[in-house]
């Protein structure tokens, strides 16, 4: 499964629930397994006539719509408020759609701003966001520290710090939490990222359902992206059927949705529908261009017996992932390692997933090391990673399920 660390909803940072690269073989539910099960079914996920909001196409067209406008409109953008507002836009497109070149734009813009007069504490917070996306934490650590010594709002500026760590570092308080306590759908699924991590996937299926109760806007996407977030959640524990269920809510509410679509593709090859696996990939890879997408699509491909096809894809993945390393190492290291380990070229893996875990040693971090450690042999060196994860009071699925690769290694 593709690395990816966080999501940025909007302009809040939250944590996901997507892990490193694992062993997909199946296993028997266990009861905490068959209780999350038993919570899908009417209402969850809710139904497009259940739980209405825009269509897809109307919210997208409306985001486009107001990104033109000030993109049109220079003497807008001259003020930083419009030029925030715009980095803002162009993020949340980059997260929907998945195209680099609006993440790219919005961190130019950001830059431009904050060399106006007028750059406030809070537009430090929208940048401190958009540099972590990139994964330059230290340099979004600096504008959350200068947005609270500006006077910004403490709430804000904690929330933004917290995200940062959650990002950077393992967990520190992991006590329990009263679902009853919770008063918004970020939290919940904050909350439920951490449930999974421990091992608690029935804990973390009432939180992402807590948190659909909890939405009550009109977008889509907030929705698709909950979504998602359950989905991974059962992909990790090996549910494939389960997880389908959520990443087709998802891409039914949000077709543009690429996490979605990718997660779907993803599904149904592991349950051996490859050419609806291949339909899919071609439909993600016509919206953006990113590597990992290109690589399941050769997967799919090779699976149908098209060599030709799968040939193709396979080279335009190696050249995507050859081109970001280059551009933004930090931000495709650790996507890049599964892809390597797929591939089988176990020393580049490593070496990208130890570049990655200098710069970060959050959970994920340590178990993508972890995989290209083992990969290379060096299983005393992996099951120490390990160690510390279960020593930080973690027990993710990706070391607790028999059937995982790190879970040989000793408690």
């Amino acid at each position: 499964m593709k690395i990816l660390a966080l999501i940025v909803l909007g302009l809040t940072v939250t944590s996901c629930v997507v892990s490193p690269r694992q062993d997909y073989s199946a296993a028997q539910p266990s009861p905490d397994i068959q209780q999350a099960t038993d919570m899908t079914g009417p209402g969850w996920p809710a139904g497009l006539n259940e739980l209405r909001t825009t269509e897809g196409d109307i919210f997208l067209d409306n985001l486009n719509s107001q990104i033109n406008t000030l993109q049109q409109n220079p003497a807008l953008t001259r003020l930083p408020r419009y030029r925030v507002m715009l980095a803002g836009l162009l993020y949340q497109r980059f997260q929907i759609e998945g195209r680099l070149a609006d993440a790219e734009q919005s961190l130019l813009v950001m830059r431009e701003a904050e060399e106006l007069p007028g750059f406030s504490a809070d537009d430090r917070l929208v940048y401190a966001t958009v540099l972590q996306g990139f994964h330059d934490f230290d340099q979004a650590s600096k504008q959350i520290s200068q947005a609270a010594g500006e006077g910004a709002d403490g709430a804000s500026v904690d929330r933004a710090m917290a995200s940062l760590e959650r990002s950077r570092n393992l967990p520190e308080d992991l006590g329990p939490v009263d679902p009853a306590s919770i008063e918004n759908y970020l939290t919940a699924v904050q909350m439920a990222a951490l449930s999974v991590n421990q091992g608690r996937l029935s804990d973390a299926t009432v939180l992402l359902r807590q948190a659909q109760a909890l939405y009550g806007d009109s977008s889509p996407y907030p929705l698709a992206w909950i979504y998602v977030q359950q989905g991974i959640a059962f992909l990790r524990f090996n549910q494939y059927e389960q997880a389908r269920i959520f990443f087709s809510a998802a891409h039914e509410r949000m077709p543009q949705f690429f996490l979605a679509t990718e997660h779907l593709a993803e599904t149904e090859g592991l349950l051996g529908n490859h050419r609806r696996a291949a339909e899919l990939y071609r439909q993600v890879t016509r919206q953006n261009d990113q590597p990992a997408f290109w690589h399941g699509l050769a997967e799919a491909e090779l699976a149908l017996g098209n060599t030709e096809a799968a040939g193709e894809a396979a080279r335009q993945a190696a050249e995507g992932y050859s081109r970001l390393l280059q551009q933004h190492p930090l931000m495709y290291a650790d996507h890049a390692v599964d892809y390597y380990l797929d591939t089988d070229n176990a020393a580049k893996a490593l070496e990208l997933a130890q570049l990655n875990f200098r710069h970060r040693q959050d959970l994920f971090a340590r178990l993508a090391l972890a995989e290209a450690l083992a990969a290379m042999g060096q299983i005393q060196a992996a099951c120490e990673q390990v160690g510390d994860v279960r020593q930080a009071g973690l027990s993710p699925p990706e070391i607790s399920l028999s059937s995982g690769v790190l879970a040989s290694c000793n408690p």
